[in-house]
């Protein structure tokens, strides 16, 4: 069995959680984020051009590109197929429909996380279900208490059918990015996170890393505030060139660099 689910923290403690459990199944992350560049074509190198222009991303940054071919084929080749998704985030839904259109009509299971819960305990000493959004949310303990690779089950042919047409239209589009809206994903323009980044400014300096911060807790629930703190630092950046904020230090760098709004 393969388990394919999304960023290396999450891989980590599945793995963890699959030996406690003395399962012997592989898991593999797929670690490009496709809710950001260009994805018609899907190709590597075009989306490395781009997350450099917009979004600054240096060559370690998309050292993951550079991987994709190779998870692909390991995916194809295994005999078994379980991918972990939760519909909340955007870089797991657009992962997981690439996934859905590149296996066709291969066999493979879903764990679907989205709303999933597990048994906590409280404060009192007493038990109570407790929501998560996604899988690196968990310990290793709790995925191995609660079993969760049991949920895994088969997409039924409409199921499949769905994600392949709402992947199609979002390559159709090809927007720059892709975010959650109404438990769906759907194209975004550039400028999409530009209002986020400006609402946590003043006219004092602070550290970038504090304000990439601040933005990412303070849209935590937003469906638009889903992106990682390079994205997010990337825009800032862009930002900073049209004039929108004044800045000093290492601008290559979160910690070396600091912003405030534009003096007029």
């Amino acid at each position: 069995m393969l388990h394919i689910v999304f960023g290396e923290s999450a891989a980590g403690t599945l793995r963890l959680a699959l030996r406690q459990a003395n399962r012997d199944d592989e898991v593999l992350s797929f670690n490009d984020d496709l809710s950001f560049g260009p994805i018609n074509p899907a190709v590597p190198s075009a989306r490395a051009a781009w997350a450099k222009a917009e979004l600054y991303f240096t060559d370690a940054a998309l050292a993951v590109l550079d991987d994709t071919p190779d998870f692909w084929q390991t995916v194809r080749g295994a005999q078994k197929r379980v991918i972990w998704v939760s519909r909340r985030a955007a870089v797991e839904f657009c992962g997981f429909l690439e996934f859905v259109s590149q296996m066709g009509t291969q066999s493979y299971e879903v764990i679907d996380l989205t709303g999933a819960e597990i048994p906590s305990r409280t404060h009192d000493g007493g038990s109570a279900n407790r929501a998560f959004f996604r899988l690196a949310e968990l310990s290793s303990d709790e995925l191995r208490e609660n079993a969760l690779w049991d949920r895994a089950v088969p997409l039924s042919a409409e199921e499949r059918q769905q994600y392949e047409r709402s992947w199609q239209r979002l390559r159709r589009e090809n927007a720059p990015f892709r975010v959650m809206e109404g438990g769906a994903v759907v194209s975004a323009s550039i400028e999409v996170y530009n209002d986020m980044l400006l609402s946590c400014l003043t006219t004092d300096w602070c550290r970038a890393a504090r304000i990439i911060g601040e933005a990412m807790a303070r849209s935590s629930g937003d469906p638009f505030g889903q992106a990682g703190d390079l994205v997010l630092f990337g825009r800032l950046r862009k930002l900073i060139d049209a004039g929108k904020f004044d800045a000093r230090g290492n601008l290559a760098t979160l910690r070396g660099s600091e912003v405030r709004l534009a003096q007029r």
